[in-house]
Order: structure tokens, then C-alpha cells, then sequence
């Protein structure tokens, strides 16, 4: 008997051409991996070389398996933590806050869940972060909402 497993509500074979900013990734160097002794999380930190010394930013994968009751639960994810910068004209005094992003994944651990079944969830995810796309460029519109506390897309 075979078992197979699918991710339900979940597009795999529609796309949409999208201009995606993407990341100098050779940029990256590894800092540190560390492993929590208690959970068992595997933590990666990687510092980008450009910007700022004194305000650097890093790249974090992390990857652990938790138990919720008799469940084995996946969490992978990457964070990206970086600055946001304000200059004052007049006075020249400038004003840096930390900004950062998160994408996470909670897998069954019990399932075998295909490589391209998470990666399609990953577009899927993203898309929700855009209401539509016209010529490749995302419509701003659900960011802009959710940036002044507009839950309601």
C-alpha cells in the first residue's frame, strides 16, 4: 500500500511574472552555528559584508524539531535583520532602528512532504503578501495596508 501526501489549497502550476529584488547572497559569510543543547535548534548566522560596520546585517537560518503532544513538528526559517536609516537635513543627526523579516515553515514531521510541494507553498505564501502584478511589478497595496495596522486586505 502506497501513502501519498499533497498540500491542500496550495497552487503549484499557476504562475505570474514577477520582479522579485533579489539579495546579494555572495555578500554572505558564515559567523557562527550553533546548536541549543536543550531544543536541539540548529541556528546559522551569516553577516553581510556591505553597509555599515557598525550596523551590520545578518542572515539566520534556523531548523529544529519540536514535539506538540505525539507530534513531531518541523520549524525551518530565515531571517533577514537589517537597518532603517533616518537623517535630520538640518541638524545632520541620524537615527538608525532595526528592521528585520521572517519567513517560517512548520512541517509535519510524520509526512513526506516533497521539496517542490514547500517550495510551491513559499510562492504561494509571498503571493499573499501582493493583491496583483502588471508587467512583472507587485502591486503595493496589501503592504501598504498592513504597514498602518490594516489587517482587512
Amino acid at each position: 500500500m502506497t501513502v501519498s501526501y499533497s498540500l491542500d489549497h496550495i497552487v503549484g502550476g499557476t504562475t505570474e511574472s514577477v520582479t522579485v529584488e533579489v539579495a546579494e547572497k555572495s555578500a554572505a559569510s558564515l559567523v557562527s552555528t550553533i546548536v541549543d543543547p536543550k531544543s536541539g535548534e540548529v541556528s546559522s548566522t551569516y553577516v553581510l559584508s556591505s553597509g555599515d560596520p557598525s550596523f551590520p546585517a545578518t542572515v539566520t537560518y534556523r531548523s529544529a524539531l519540536n514535539k506538540r503532544g505525539d507530534k513531531s513538528i518541523r520549524r525551518i526559517s530565515c531571517t533577514l535583520s537589517t537597518w532603517a536609516t533616518s537623517e535630520d537635513s538640518v541638524t545632520g543627526d541620524i537615527l538608525k532602528e532595526n528592521i528585520l523579516g521572517t519567513i517560517s515553515f512548520n512541517v509535519p514531521q510524520a509526512m513526506q512532504i516533497e521539496l517542490a510541494d514547500l517550495d510551491d507553498m513559499l510562492g504561494n505564501l509571498f503571493s499573499y503578501m501582493y493583491p496583483s502584478v502588471a508587467a512583472g511589478v507587485r502591486s503595493t497595496a496589501h503592504l501598504a495596508k498592513l504597514l498602518f495596522g490594516v489587517t482587512q486586505i
